[in-house]
């Protein structure tokens, strides 16, 4: 008996951006409706020639820093559950293999001390 693949939750555009090792994503769910909009930064370590013997040794790794997005907070954990193998096969290569993907996300709170301050009328537009 042959297993039925299951399609993905997710799904993720790409795009270069003006940073080395950085692009930008748009991220759909499997009804193509949008989820998130990220920013994906290569951690990439230096050569080992390139650092003191002593240094310690460290592992390629991808940072998602979600800039915006649809998901409310119960849901981070099985989205990140479900992107990560996504990320991890899309992203990886022969010269690249991140050992971990790590998520950031906005405060809910930023901004929030700025808009009072200019809802207060303290803070000039100059």
């Amino acid at each position: 008996m042959q297993e039925e693949k299951q399609p993905d939750l997710y799904r993720i555009d790409l795009m270069r951006t003006l940073w080395e090792n950085t692009f930008r994503g748009t991220i759909f769910n499997y009804k193509e409706q949008y989820v998130a909009t990220v920013r994906l930064i290569f951690s990439i370590p230096l050569d080992r020639s390139e650092v003191p013997a002593n240094a310690p040794e460290v592992n390629p790794a991808i940072i998602v820093l979600v800039e915006d997005t649809t998901l409310s907070p119960i849901e981070i954990v099985d989205f990140e559950q479900a992107m990560t193998p996504i990320l991890a096969k899309r992203l990886a290569s022969k010269y690249f293999q991140p050992d971990r993907i790590m998520y950031f996300y906005p405060s809910p709170v930023d901004g929030a001390e700025t808009k009072a301050a200019n809802d207060a009328g303290t803070i000039s537009a100059n």
